[in-house]
């Protein structure tokens, strides 16, 4: 940065007395001394054994004393598809999150799809619009009337998936985020992956026992994304899932990402699956998924929520906890029943290195049993992790 700014020459040739330079590179070095700073706390952050939400209030403390912004939304993110499987934030634009969100996901100009399927992990609005926000239609419907000016968008992904997008907004009259505000966002979207992820089973309440699952559950959206009907089930997962803001009545905001999706022409900037897996306060895991209908009336979206399956536990908690493919592999196996020497065999290692790795699971997951640890991965109980 300081070689780029001496090749511009003798500061008097541009206006500009040797002082106001000097004063002008200080204020960018504290600047970027500043952000580096953020950059190490934020990774110190995501080992440091916190919940989701605490890390995230936590992130976002840091966050704002190098970038600046007022208002901010959080969602935690299914790793595979990037729906919203829980939430918190600053914002008061509530009347219109319905909308918000499903323009999200529907093709506006700084829609998740697009960003995670290009090469940025952090966009500004301001950019993405080249300066026009009012091209966009989420800042022209659901923004905009909140005195709300650019937005920065992040996806916190790390290489298990995306575990959340963080959404820092600026007011009207505030100046634009910046391209050095966009690439430490960018830069950090690996540590804020790696913090989300860590801290999803830290911020997990204990299981608690339970009836069985309701049936699955169905709910019909028009083509505005509007409820026309539903059967009792659906009302029964509703009660189950984590509130979706200050009205303990709203639909999950992922009910209308899918219902987006489902409606969106096909060829999109990215193909995620129309599936978001959701832990209720309870314990219990459920799916939501929905597809477009098809006959009279096209343009409607049938949105499922049913219990997960044992395979959509496993595969997100694996994840969640780093486990490599080889210790994926030796728990798939100790589902099936399989003991030491059988596990040895069937692997072609020696029964000593299956008692190692299951050491290295046991440190991952804070579990001491493969008992426990069948029962956690499947979904069947909750043990608070310490990896």
């Amino acid at each position: 940065m300081l070689a780029g700014v001496v090749k511009l020459g003798n500061p008097t040739n541009v206006g500009f007395s040797g002082a106001a330079v000097r004063s002008r590179l200080s204020a960018m070095a504290d600047r970027e001394r500043a952000r580096s700073r953020c950059r190490e706390r934020l990774e110190t952050l995501a080992a440091a054994g916190l919940g989701a939400d605490e890390a995230r209030q936590e992130a976002i403390v840091e966050l704002r004393r190098v970038v600046g912004f007022e208002r901010w939304c959080w969602p935690l993110t299914d790793p595979d598809s990037a729906l919203s499987m829980s939430g918190i934030g600053e914002v008061d634009f509530w009347p219109s999150i319905a909308r918000l969100v499903a323009l999200e996901h529907g093709g506006d100009v700084t829609s998740k799809p697009s960003l995670l399927a290009g090469p940025r992990a952090s966009v500004a609005l301001s950019e993405a619009t080249r300066g026009d926000l009012a091209v966009s239609r989420r800042w022209r419907e659901c923004l905009h009337p909140y005195g709300i000016g650019d937005e920065l968008m992040t996806a916190c992904r790390d290489r298990h998936g995306c575990w959340g997008t963080v959404e820092l907004v600026r007011d009207s009259d505030d100046i634009r985020f910046d391209e050095d505000d966009q690439r430490l966002l960018h830069d950090l979207s690996p540590a804020l992956g790696t913090l989300l992820r860590r801290g999803l089973v830290r911020g997990w309440p204990p299981r608690s026992e339970q009836t069985p699952p309701p049936p699955p559950g169905t709910l019909i959206l028009d083509a505005e994304l509007r409820p026309k009907s539903w059967t009792p089930p659906f009302r029964e997962w509703l009660a189950e899932l984590p509130p979706s803001g200050p009205d303990p009545n709203a639909l999950p905001p992922a009910v209308y990402e899918i219902g987006a999706r489902a409606l969106a022409p096909p060829g999109g900037p990215a193909s995620l699956p129309d599936r978001v897996r959701i832990r209720a306060p309870s314990g219990r895991w459920s799916v939501i998924e929905g597809a477009p209908l098809e006959g009279t009336d096209p343009w409607q979206v049938a949105i499922t929520v049913r219990a997960a399956t044992t395979d959509e536990v496993f595969d997100i908690l694996c994840r969640v906890h780093d486990l490599t493919r080889r210790e994926r592999e030796l728990v798939t196996l100790t589902l099936g029943g399989l003991a030491t020497e059988q596990l040895a065999r069937a692997l072609y290692i020696s029964p000593h290195t299956v008692k190692d790795h299951f050491k290295a699971i046991f440190a991952k997951t804070g579990i001491r049993s493969r008992h426990e640890l069948i029962s956690h991965l499947t979904g069947c109980d909750n043990i608070p992790a310490s990896s």
